[in-house]
């Protein structure tokens, strides 16, 4: 994915959710992006939901991925999202 794209996408939501939610990528490949999640309410009711809102983000930017893996480490989720492939 676009880089620039990607940090125009990552300080929206950043702006909006932090410091209860914060987004970092980690990793940008082609058909996957690594992105943690940290925050002030990281172990709070609903704060998966906030991985989805990104994910949402991404899809009104024009970018169609999918969640693939979240896990904890320490505090901090890290969610790799997949790229959506097109239905014929």
């Amino acid at each position: 994915m676009e880089a620039a794209k990607l940090r125009g996408i990552t300080r929206r939501f950043n702006r909006y959710r932090f410091p209860e939610c914060r987004a970092r990528v980690i990793k940008n490949e082609e058909n996957s992006l690594v992105v943690e999640f940290d925050g002030t309410a990281n172990f709070f009711c609903c704060f998966d939901e906030h991985f989805e809102d990104y994910r949402i983000m991404l899809k009104e930017y024009g970018e169609e991925f999918k969640i693939e893996e979240v896990k904890e480490k320490g505090g901090k989720f890290m969610v790799r999202y997949k790229k959506s492939t097109a239905s014929p």
